[in-house]
């Protein structure tokens, strides 16, 4: 996740090592942050691997700084993996819809016919959600004797909350893709 994080602000301007940390910690904060010894090791590592290289003019980076900061921009094998890194949906399932927020923002980085197969997928994968916390619905609706000796607790109740409060969640995540989607196809037919 935070390599793709990493080579997305790329794609869009040079930066400074610092504005890399502030903005990925925005991005994905508050509770999860990069930290600056993951973020050093992971611009040295894709450095090494010829995806970034430091900026050949600082004075290219949109926002100017007096702090002394190295200064990235992505190459060429850079946005090969970027966008290597967009179209999988293969990998991080667990992690997934993180990774999909983060690939949403950047879906103008795609053709129309990759930006649709993502969202799609993405929707598919909502939906999967969805009908896995249904199941689990359905199989303690069906087996009501298994579940008949703690129908009644607090135990069950928060479950059943829970179960309720995920397949919302999912909801929302599915209509939100769903109206990115729609805004991706309105944006084809207005270019038409």
């Amino acid at each position: 996740m935070y390599e793709l994080l990493v080579l997305s602000l790329l794609m869009k301007f040079p930066l400074h090592a610092y504005l890399i940390s502030k903005i990925s910690n925005d991005t994905i904060g508050p509770w999860e942050q990069v930290s600056r010894g993951t973020l050093s090791t992971l611009l040295s590592k894709l450095e090494k691997a010829g995806l970034i290289q430091e900026a050949a003019d600082p004075d290219t980076v949109p926002f100017p700084t007096d702090r002394p900061s190295r200064t990235f921009e992505i190459t060429k094998k850079g946005r090969d993996r970027f966008y290597e890194l967009m179209m999988d949906t293969k990998k991080n399932l667990g992690n997934y819809q993180k990774i999909f927020h983060i690939k949403s923002i950047n879906l103008d980085f795609l053709s129309d016919e990759d930006q649709l197969y993502l969202v799609n997928h993405y929707i598919t994968y909502c939906q999967t959600a969805i009908d896995h916390i249904k199941a689990q619905q359905v199989e303690f609706d069906e087996n009501p004797e298994q579940v008949k000796s703690i129908q009644d607790s607090s135990f069950y109740r928060t479950i059943e909350s829970l179960m309720h409060l995920n397949r919302e969640q999912w909801n929302l995540e599915r209509q939100w893709a769903t109206h990115l989607k729609e805004q991706i196809m309105m944006s084809i037919e207005k270019r038409k």
